[in-house]
Formats: C-alpha cells, sequence, structure tokens
C-alpha cells in the first residue's frame, strides 16, 4: 500500500511539472474538408506575437509561404495555390526558431480537366464560402471590406487600390489576363448571382457568380448567343459552361485556356491522343506512310506562324458543319483542300 502511494505522489509530481501543450493554430479559414473549383485557397489565422513570431505555411511538405508576426497585429491571411485533386496543407508557428503548434487542413481542388481528380471523391469535401458580412468580420481589423469597385465599366486609376486586390492579386500573376480581372472589375462576374446550376448556393456568397456562366460571358462576348445556336454544337458551349476551358481570371495559355489547345481537347477527346487522326478508313483524307493525318507537331499551312492543333480544322464553340468543321455546306472535303491543294 505504501508503494502505491508513493507511486501516486510521483505521477502527480511529475503531472504538475509538465509543461502546457500549446493550443494548436487556430485556423479561420477555411475549414477542413473544403472543395474548390478554383486553383487558389486563402488562408485567414489568428496568432499573436507572444504565441509567435512566424508562421509557414506548407502544401503537401513544400514551403509555399512564409510570414512575420507583427506585435500590432492577430490576424494573418495569404492565398496559397493549389494543386489538382487532394491537398494537405499545414499551418505552422515558431516562436525563436523552435516549433509551438501546427494544425493541417485537407483541402480538394476539383478540376475536371486534369490527372488526379476523381468526382466521387470530391463529393467528400463540401464547398464552402468566405465572402458574406458575418465571416468578413475577421477582416476588418486590417482591410475596408466595403466594396469600392468600379461598377461603370472604368477600372480605377490605381487597380492596387481596389477592395480585392490585398487578397487576390495572385490570380493575374499570368501571362494572360482577361481584361475585368486585370482592371479588377470583379463585380463585372462576381454579381451576386446563381444560375440553374448553383441554386442551392444562392446567398452563400455575395460575390457569387451565375452557373452555368454563358449570360455572364455574353455581356460583353456578343458571339456567345451565336455559337449557342450552331447547327453543331460543343457540350461545354451548349451547357454554358464556358470556365471548362477558359479560365475566367487569366492563364499562361492563348485565349486563357486553362491548357494548350491540344492538351485540352485530347483530356476529353483522348481517343486523339495518338497524334492521328482522319483515319482513311472512314472516308476522310488520305492514307499516309504513319496511318493517318497528325494532330500536333507540325506547321499550320493555313495559318502562319502557328502549330498545327485541332483548331486549325474544328470550331470548339460551334460550326455548320459536322464533327465541327470549320465549312460551310455539306462537302467536308472543302475543309482538306484549305491545306490540301491538289
Amino acid at each position: 500500500m505504501k508503494r502505491i502511494y508513493i507511486l501516486l505522489l510521483l505521477l502527480v509530481s511529475i503531472c504538475g511539472g509538465a509543461k502546457e501543450v500549446s493550443p494548436s493554430v487556430a485556423i479561420v479559414q477555411p475549414q477542413d474538408k473544403s472543395r474548390y473549383v478554383g486553383e487558389g485557397s486563402t488562408f485567414v489565422i489568428d496568432t499573436t506575437f507572444k504565441e509567435a513570431d512566424t508562421i509557414v505555411i506548407k502544401r503537401d511538405n513544400n514551403i509555399t509561404a512564409t510570414l512575420k508576426v507583427k506585435p500590432e497585429r492577430n490576424t494573418y491571411c495569404k492565398t496559397i495555390e493549389l494543386k489538382p485533386g487532394v491537398n494537405i496543407v499545414s499551418v505552422s508557428l515558431y516562436k525563436d526558431s523552435k516549433l509551438v503548434s501546427k494544425s493541417d487542413r485537407e483541402l480538394y481542388f476539383l478540376s475536371e480537366l486534369f490527372e488526379g481528380v476523381n468526382e466521387e471523391d470530391a463529393e467528400n469535401y463540401k464547398l464552402r464560402f468566405f465572402h458574406n458580412d458575418e465571416k468578413e468580420k475577421k477582416c476588418t481589423s486590417c482591410h475596408n471590406m466595403k466594396s469600392n469597385i468600379p461598377t461603370n465599366n472604368e477600372a480605377l486609376q490605381d487597380v492596387t487600390k481596389t477592395t480585392c486586390y490585398a487578397c487576390h492579386n495572385g490570380m493575374i500573376n499570368t501571362r494572360n489576363t482577361h481584361a475585368p480581372a486585370a482592371n479588377w472589375l470583379c463585380l463585372d462576374c462576381h454579381d451576386g448571382k446563381f444560375g440553374e446550376y448553383n441554386m442551392q448556393d444562392k446567398g452563400a456568397s455575395k460575390y457569387l457568380v451565375a452557373d452555368p456562366v454563358a449570360k455572364t460571358c455574353g455581356s460583353c462576348h456578343d458571339t456567345v448567343d451565336g455559337w449557342q445556336k450552331s447547327k453543331f454544337g460543343h457540350g461545354p458551349v451548349n451547357d454554358g459552361r464556358c470556365e471548362r476551358c477558359h479560365n475566367p481570371h487569366g492563364s499562361n495559355n492563348e485565349f486563357f485556356l486553362r491548357k494548350n489547345i491540344w492538351e485540352l481537347c485530347t483530356t476529353c477527346h483522348a481517343e486523339k491522343a495518338s497524334g492521328q487522326h482522319v483515319i482513311p478508313a472512314i472516308g476522310f483524307g488520305a492514307p499516309t506512310k504513319d496511318g493517318g493525318h497528325p494532330t500536333k507537331g507540325k506547321k499550320d499551312p493555313v495559318r502562319p506562324g502557328r502549330e498545327l492543333t485541332c483548331s486549325g480544322c474544328h470550331d470548339p464553340h460551334g460550326s455548320t458543319g459536322i464533327f465541327l468543321l470549320r465549312m460551310k455546306g455539306t462537302m467536308t472535303y472543302g475543309v482538306c483542300q484549305r491545306c490540301h491543294k491538289k
């Protein structure tokens, strides 16, 4: 009995002398198991200079951002780029180079155009929105959350002064930027409206974009309505989902495409990815030593300075010709004669 008593005293002594376990990082945004349809996720983190002097954000164990904690601030935000599929993002607090606490978020970037994405898996993650009046209260210590975005199609002289710029400027670091994004006329598209495909999100964000987005795009691009009325239409255009192929903010590819043209087309039309097309057996084209017509790797005879690719023969938005061929009338051979003069 005496031995048991001594053991209990030792346990109490050890526990009493143990250091207090540091609390986990206070990640205000995003919530765990969130799903994204865009490649950017903004992290909002609460901490104080007393707790930490450095915040390190890693995506899949690779350092994405390092933030210095300041005595006068308690809230920090940083937008990081997500890869398609599952992303494990960790936020660590350090004090005097020592790890104080760490917390993870598991996020999913759903884009059907890239490998590693499974729509069924994505159902385990919830689409969430940040921009409503209640959540924005957290930002007001550093940001004026009252929008100053122009709605008259005239950009501010200094676009860095717009409400959205401070947090979202990273999304336009691309070779080609869409005019509304480049001029920070965000409300031209993010007007808070909903469409047939996102009715369930009504009121979730004051900057919601209607899905399908074609009507929004058509307010500037007056060709959209005509494309949707084409005799032969393309699925994404018919659905009004321009953003399936185009990134509405910008891209390193031409026409703000999410991939280069050949890779984009063969993502869905995988049977053309062999590089050979227009099979002679079905009556199109002439036999070649390679057994078909190339779809890339050649210069385009009718478009000087461009490489041969799918859009040289097909109109991805719609056509009066079968197979979306760039033709008029019913004779497909006319398309061939654009290059093959003999």
